[in-house]
C-alpha cells in the first residue's frame, strides 16, 4: 500500500515526463503614431490604439534538451530581413539554431508597417520611414527578450493535440460573368474550417498555453479603420486568456491567402469571429486529444522558386514613365535598383512533435489548397500546416490560381515589390520539399 501511495504522489510528474514548456507574452504596440499596413487606400498614419498588440512565445524542450520556440504576433508579417535579425540574435543569446525558432504573424490589417514588408504599400516619406525603422528596432528587441522569457519558464509539461471547427471563413476568389476573378464571396470554393490546437499543461494539469490556428485573413476590419487592433485573432486570444487566467493564448495563421471572414467591416464582426474561434478551442480541449511524446525534431531550409520572365531594364523605364499607381511605383522601384530578380529563396520549416504530429510552416500568403494537399499526402490527423511564417514575401498561389489570374496571382505582387507572377512550377516545388522534409522527420 505504501508503494501504491508513493506512485499516486508521483503520478503528475510521471505524466509530464519528457517535455518541458514555458510561455510568455509582451507588448508590441507602437509607442508613436505609425503607418498601418495591409490596405493600399490609407492616406494617413494610425489615429490611436483600439486593442493593444501582443507577441507571444511558447518554448518547448524534449527530454534530451532539444528546444523549440514558437513566436506568434499581431502583425501584418515579417520580412526576411527582420526575421533573420531576430533569429541571429536568438542564436547568439540563447543558442537557438534557425530550425528551432518559428516566427508567425496573424496578418492583421490594422497593425503597423514592419521593416520592408509590403514596401510599396508604405508612403516613401522620410518621417514615416523613420517611424517604421524605430518601430521595427523596438519590435526586434521585444521579441528577442520574449524568447528569453519563455525559455526561462521551462518546466515539466504535457502536450496534447486537438482539432476543433469554426465556420466564419470562406473562399474569396469570386468569378465574374466574363470569367475574370475578383475579390468577393465564393462559398463553393476550397476552404478549411478546422481549428488545430496544442494544449500545454503543467505537471498538475493546469493550462500553461494554447497554440491554435485558423485559415482566414485577419481582414474583418477594413481600410477605413484607422486604429490599431488585432482583428478577430486578437479578440480570440483576449477572450481565451480571460476564461483561463494564467494561460497564454497564441494564434498562428494558416494557409489563408484566398480566405476572408464571411462578415466584415465592423468591430462587432471582429468580436463575433473572435468569440467563435475562442469557443472552438475551448470545445476542442473538452474532448480527449492526442497525447504527444518526444522526441522533438526540426528542419529549416530555403530553396529557389521561379518567377515568370521579368521585364528588361528598358521595359521598366518605359513603365515608370507611362504607367500610374502601384504598377508605376513598381517600375520605378526596379529602375532605381538596377537589378531584377528571377527567383526567390523560399523558406519551409518542419517540426516533429514525436511521431504523432508534424507541423509545417510555410512562408508567404499561402493559398488554402497547399494545406489541403499536404494533409492529403501526409495524413489529416497528423499534419498541421501554417503559413505567414518566417518570411512574408508575397502571395503563394497554386498553378490553377496563376492560370485564373486575379489579385492573389497578379496584382498583389506589385505591393510586395515582386517584379512579376510566379512560375506555375512553384506549387509542385513547394509541396514536394515540404512533403519530403516531413517524411524525413518521421523516420
Amino acid at each position: 500500500m505504501r508503494h501504491a501511495f508513493l506512485a499516486l504522489l508521483l503520478l503528475p510528474s510521471l505524466c509530464a515526463a519528457g517535455w518541458k514548456a514555458g510561455a510568455a507574452s509582451t507588448s508590441i504596440t507602437p509607442r508613436e503614431s505609425v503607418w498601418m499596413s495591409g490596405y493600399g487606400n490609407r492616406t494617413e498614419p494610425a489615429k490611436g490604439v483600439l486593442m493593444p498588440l501582443r507577441a507571444k512565445a511558447l518554448a518547448i524542450e524534449d527530454e534530451d534538451g532539444r528546444r523549440l520556440v514558437i513566436v506568434t504576433t499581431d502583425l501584418i508579417g515579417f520580412s526576411r530581413g527582420v526575421a533573420e535579425n531576430i533569429a541571429a540574435r536568438a542564436h547568439s543569446q540563447y543558442q537557438l539554431s534557425r530550425d528551432r525558432l518559428l516566427l508567425n504573424s496573424s496578418h492583421t490589417h490594422t497593425g503597423p508597417a514592419v521593416g520592408d514588408n509590403l514596401p510599396l504599400m508604405q508612403p516613401p516619406t522620410p518621417e514615416l520611414e523613420q517611424r517604421t525603422a524605430r518601430y521595427t528596432a523596438y519590435l526586434e528587441n521585444q521579441i528577442v527578450d520574449l524568447i528569453g522569457a519563455a525559455l526561462d519558464k521551462l518546466a515539466p509539461a504535457k502536450l496534447s493535440y486537438h482539432v476543433g471547427q469554426a465556420g466564419f471563413s470562406q473562399n474569396r476568389r469570386q468569378k465574374a460573368s466574363d470569367g475574370a476573378v475578383k475579390l468577393g464571396d465564393n462559398p463553393g470554393g476550397p476552404t478549411d474550417h478546422s481549428v488545430p490546437a496544442l494544449e500545454v499543461t503543467d505537471a498538475d494539469g493546469r493550462l500553461i498555453a494554447a497554440l491554435f490556428s485558423y485559415v482566414s485573413h485577419n481582414t474583418t476590419l477594413t481600410g477605413q479603420h484607422m486604429e490599431l487592433h488585432g482583428d478577430y485573432a486578437g479578440v480570440a486570444q483576449q477572450l481565451f486568456e480571460a476564461e483561463h487566467p494564467g494561460a497564454v493564448a497564441l494564434f498562428a495563421l494558416g494557409c489563408a491567402g484566398d480566405q476572408n471572414p464571411k462578415e466584415r467591416g465592423t468591430i462587432e464582426f471582429a468580436e463575433q469571429h473572435g468569440r467563435e474561434l475562442a469557443s472552438a478551442v475551448d470545445q476542442a480541449f473538452r474532448n480527449k486529444g492526442l497525447a504527444l511524446s518526444g522526441p522533438l525534431r526540426t528542419h529549416f531550409e530555403r530553396f529557389d522558386i521561379e518567377l515568370e520572365p521579368v521585364p528588361s531594364a528598358e521595359e521598366w523605364r518605359r513603365r515608370a514613365a507611362e504607367l500610374e499607381g502601384p504598377e508605376q511605383q513598381l517600375a520605378q522601384y526596379y529602375v532605381e535598383r538596377g537589378v531584377t530578380p528571377t527567383d526567390y529563396e523560399y523558406p519551409v520549416q518542419t517540426i516533429g512533435l514525436g511521431d504523432q504530429l508534424t507541423l509545417i510552416a510555410l512562408g508567404g500568403e499561402v493559398t488554402v489548397e497547399y494545406a489541403i494537399q499536404l494533409k492529403q499526402r501526409l495524413g489529416e490527423s497528423s499534419t498541421w500546416v501554417l503559413a505567414y511564417s518566417n518570411d512574408v514575401m508575397s502571395y503563394i498561389p497554386t498553378a490553377k490560381i496563376l492560370a485564373e489570374g486575379g489579385y492573389e496571382a497578379e496584382r498583389s505582387q506589385a505591393y510586395y515589390g515582386m517584379p512579376g507572377k510566379w512560375s506555375p512550377s512553384i506549387e509542385a516545388v513547394i509541396l514536394d520539399h515540404a512533403e519530403t522534409a516531413a517524411r524525413e522527420l518521421r523516420r
